[in-house]
């Protein structure tokens, strides 16, 4: 423990060209989960559409494709894409692996936590809509989506914290994130403890407020508060109605 707070070996991160260094690895991590989150959100919808759709030849590549990339490590889907894509000549970069792997294995998982959300709403809403002249689509985008959206919030937050911390795992084809830059300080400054102490901050700074975002949305949503912040205030009786008799 004593070596852990060697003055030495935290010297390093009183030059800027190291935080400058960390810095640039922040960067191509929040890059990389940032690229995945928008392609895993996209994919995941319309895999959940694909996979509650009556049509066999829709329906039944998407339980394929969910159940199989869903099963497999990330870490060997990173490895399966990196490697594949160089010996079919695709010219995928390490990044560009990296970055497809993750938004693939992330977009089966959102697949089925976008499919539980809209499987949650009652079937009599459905029935209501149709009853009131809407087709599928219209009733999917105004009545089931918005619920859906909300119900599905924690979840999705906790799949994009699990999806920032494996960025971390595309160090081991050469992506140089915030993991494999803290390797390499530990292996010029001979400080592993350190550098890594240094990384494993800034990952739980991030995760952090995500989590809290999280919870705050879990609150708003048990006391019905809207997106905008501003409390919903119940509809009082229209000019002429009963009351006002």
């Amino acid at each position: 423990m004593q070596a852990f707070f060697e003055p030495r070996r935290w010297a390093p991160f009183l030059e800027p060209a190291i935080w400058q260094f960390i810095w640039t690895g922040l960067q191509i991590t929040l890059s990389m989960a940032a690229i995945a989150i928008i392609g895993s959100l996209a994919l995941g919808l319309f895999l959940a559409l694909c996979r509650m759709s009556r049509l066999p030849f829709l329906r039944y590549p998407a339980v394929v494709f969910v159940e199989t990339v869903r099963a497999l490590p990330v870490l060997l889907l990173i490895f399966f894409i990196f490697f594949g894509a160089a010996r079919a000549g695709l010219g995928l970069s390490p990044f560009g692996a990296g970055t497809l792997a993750l938004t693939l294995y992330t977009g089966a998982i959102n697949a089925e936590i976008m499919r539980a959300g809209i499987t949650s709403i009652g079937r009599g809403q459905w029935e209501a809509a149709r009853s009131l002249g809407l087709d599928y689509r219209q009733t999917l985008s105004y009545i089931v989506f918005p619920q859906a959206a909300r119900r599905v919030v924690p979840p999705q937050v906790s799949q994009i914290i699990t999806l920032i911390k494996d960025t971390s795992l595309a160090a081991v084809i050469g992506v140089g994130e915030l993991t494999r830059r803290g390797q390499l300080i530990y292996q010029s400054e001979v400080n592993p403890l350190q550098s890594l102490f240094v990384c494993a901050c800034i990952y739980f700074l991030i995760n952090y407020s995500l989590s809290l975002v999280s919870r705050r949305w879990e609150v708003d949503a048990a006391l019905g508060v809207p997106p905008s912040g501003r409390r919903v205030q119940p509809v009082g009786p229209l000019p002429g109605g009963p009351s006002a008799a």
